[in-house]
């Protein structure tokens, strides 16, 4: 058999986790990151919502690009975690804007 294909399942596994951290999770991080962003930018909120979500369509990319650099698929998955997290608590602690 070829090596390409006897490939353990610690491999198959590895490239599942990042594959979903870098899917699932960068839509979480990208989430987390325009609803922080709307709610801290310095503008009206129609206008801090639309810039909030374009620059969420940045974040996402360079989300998923990280969970496949990262050094190990746990390491990739709990950062993916721990930024959407933060991101949550700064949406969280921003509360609702007010105009």
């Amino acid at each position: 058999m070829r090596a390409h294909l006897r490939r353990g399942w610690r491999y198959r596994a590895n490239i599942a986790v990042r594959a979903v951290a870098g899917s699932l999770g960068a839509y979480l991080v990208a989430a987390c990151f325009a609803a922080a962003a709307a709610r801290t930018l310095p503008l009206p909120r129609l206008d801090a919502v639309v810039a909030a979500t374009m620059l969420a369509f940045v974040v996402a990319p360079v989300a998923a690009i990280w969970a496949f650099l990262a050094s190990g698929p746990l390491r990739a998955l709990g950062g993916i975690l721990a930024a959407a997290a933060l991101l949550a608590a700064v949406a969280w602690a921003a509360g609702m804007p007010t105009s």
